[in-house]
């Protein structure tokens, strides 16, 4: 989840078959018929949330809520219902941090969906972790349909509208709900209504009494009846995976950071390996006299672990299960790695952001990205991220209503009044339609400092442009305004489905189809409930499943793959495109294909490259 603030009225106050073998013949030329590969990212639902009721074509399989009876068609309790009923926890004795809490009692009710985070678009307010009045108080304590009482596809305000409350989605969270693998679906809800957020956010923060979540991570959507319908349509035509995972337990900033690197972002001064303020510094045991609400923990406050220390809180309980599979941790001797959000060193104009202990921004990073690498071989990139050009912001809706509210609010008699309007108005726009956590290459200092890189973060205009002009670079990564990204709380999917309708609508007709490839998928599954296995690749993950499609002319064609893949496959699939090599020795591009035919690969760790959602023809 991004924690922030949609605007800032302290300011208005102011005024192939199979995958073929072997690389390109010369780094940089293409082995396949892809020369375009566009990677598009939106926000926050799992595979089971999204695709849970999806009836694959004749002949193909899939694992979801439905194929395994937890729910039939209509919505309603399966045969099978009881295996994802959700039960109370106890942690273990003497106040510290587990991965796997015992499970008590079944829920009698689940508890009332909240309304963290909804952003009512009349008044311009973010709601809080106050019950949801559009859903019951007794809903049975399992996996149930959104769309029974909100909306698929409205636009208003909260009573009117398809946004939902915004489940917590952070590191240590979600190793405590899955136990790091998910055979036991039973904590998802235990573990969010006892620690939510954590309680280093404020005043109006979660705390021990109100941890601000219910129910709401145990919705989905129901494609067998109707919602959902292009998402539906793209699966049945072209090829969807039922094996892709974020690669990081947690929220948006480190799983799109993976998505770039492979990696994970460290603390540092200069470039040197350092120590965070103690603040900023993890610690998910208990606090006295609470039964999981974590000591630190939270979008102001910790965010960092020393994974390579046993005795850093939280951290033993993690490599236990790492130990019990013989897995390297992949966790360098004093590294404090960002397991959590905070804000980027960067600002959209590439100034640098102030660092310090009350900051909450993390520092400058030379982990290798793909954006270097793609230049180093010459091979075009640029990375789109909605909200950099100014016509992204100037052609917003949102702009008119902003320009308006910062206009009623800036004194007459202020000094060069129109140009502090028009400039209010700008920034407060672009801040809430900018994901800053979604450009994550503009936290490479190599990037944001050298001339010819730096020129490959830009807008969604510049998309735009591109593709009408025919100028597509080979590798696109495209991010969308927050506001459509899908995100539960201020956006909702079906909001990112349209925007992904127009893109495909866009790029098939134009004259660079015929050798591109879409992929469409999401930064992470935002702490909603999910039933696929994970398979423990390090310290930082995998996290759950979430939804991955192929939209290609060269997509095998309503086809659903069972291949084990992560953020990495998509590394790993530009790599073997264009004859690229992994980006460092510790990027996760460096595992080997999945073995096997099982959902967990036989010889894991072990991620997929993609390839096996595409029909090639043969070389």
């Amino acid at each position: 989840m991004k924690r922030k603030k949609l605007f800032d009225l302290s300011l208005l106050a102011l005024g192939v078959a199979v995958a073929m073998t072997g690389g390109a013949a010369s780094a940089g030329t293409p082995v396949t018929p892809i020369q375009h590969l566009i990677v598009v990212v939106g926000e926050n639902v799992t595979f089971d949330t999204l695709y849970g009721t999806y009836q694959p074509p004749k002949g193909q399989t899939v694992k979801n809520l439905l194929s395994q009876g937890i729910v039939n068609a209509k919505g309603q309790p399966g045969p099978f219902y009881l295996t994802a009923l959700q039960r109370t926890g106890t942690n273990n004795p003497g106040g510290q941090y587990s991965v796997a809490p015992v499970a008590g009692a079944t829920f009698s009710v689940l508890p009332q969906p909240m309304e963290i985070g909804i952003v009512d678009l009349y008044t311009l307010q973010t709601l809080g972790g106050i019950p949801d009045a559009r859903f019951p108080g007794n809903l049975s304590p399992g996996p149930f349909q959104i769309t029974k009482y909100v909306p698929y596809g409205s636009t208003s305000s909260l009573s009117g509208s398809s946004s939902t409350g915004d489940p917590v989605h952070r590191f240590f969270q979600m190793w405590q709900q899955t136990g790091g693998v998910n055979q036991n679906h039973s904590l998802f809800t235990w573990v969010a209504t006892t620690v939510g957020t954590g309680g280093d956010n404020g005043a109006t923060g979660p705390t021990p009494g109100s941890p601000q979540q219910g129910g709401e991570l145990m919705g989905f959507f129901n494609m067998a009846q109707g919602d959902a319908p292009y998402f539906n349509q793209l699966a049945q035509t072209y090829a969807l995976s039922d094996n892709y995972h974020q690669a990081i337990m947690g929220g948006t900033g480190t799983n799109f950071f993976a998505l770039g690197t492979g990696d994970v972002a460290v603390y540092n001064n200069s470039g040197v390996l350092a120590t965070p303020p103690s603040n900023q510094i993890e610690n998910p045991n208990p606090q006295s006299g609470t039964t999981n609400f974590y000591t630190q923990d939270g979008y102001s406050g910790g965010s960092y672990v020393n994974c390579s220390d046993s005795t850093q809180p939280g951290v033993a309980a993690i490599l236990s299960v790492l130990e019990s599979k013989s897995r390297a941790s992949n966790c360098a001797s004093g590294a404090y790695y960002l397991v959590n959000n905070y804000t980027p060193p960067y600002t959209v104009s590439g100034a640098a952001n102030t660092l310090g202990a009350t900051d909450y921004v993390y520092p400058p990073q030379t982990v290798p990205t793909i954006g270097e690498a793609l230049s180093a071989n010459s091979v075009s990139w640029k990375w789109y991220t909605a909200g950099r050009d100014s016509s992204d912001v100037l052609n917003d809706a949102l702009y008119a209503p902003i320009y308006a509210l910062v206009n009623s609010q800036v004194p007459a008699n202020t000094p060069n009044r129109a140009a502090v309007v028009s400039g209010l108005a700008y920034s407060n726009t672009q801040a809430a339609i900018y994901n800053a956590l979604g450009d994550p290459l503009n936290a490479s200092s190599n990037i944001v400092n050298t001339p010819s890189l730096y020129q490959n973060l830009v807008g969604y205009q510049t998309f735009v442009n591109d593709v009408a002009n025919g100028t597509l670079p080979a590798v696109s990564f495209v991010v969308p305004k927050d506001l459509v990204s899908g995100h539960p709380g201020y956006s909702a999917p079906v909001y990112y489905e349209q925007f992904i309708n127009s893109l495909i609508t866009m790029v098939q007709s134009s004259s660079a189809w015929a050798n591109t490839a879409i992929i469409i998928t999401t930064d992470e599954g935002g702490g909603y409930f999910d039933t696929g296995a994970i398979q423990n690749l390090d310290f930082f993950g995998d996290g759950p499943r979430i939804p991955l499609l192929v939209v290609s002319p060269y997509a095998k064609q309503g086809y659903v793959d069972h291949v084990y893949n992560d953020h990495a496959s998509i590394l790993k699939f530009i790599e073997y495109n264009w004859g690229l090599n992994p980006l460092s020795a510790r990027s996760r591009d460096n595992l080997p294909n999945p073995a096997g035919t099982s959902y967990i690969p036989s010889n894991q760790p072990a991620i997929g490259d993609l390839t096996t959602l595409f029909q090639f023809p043969t070389p």
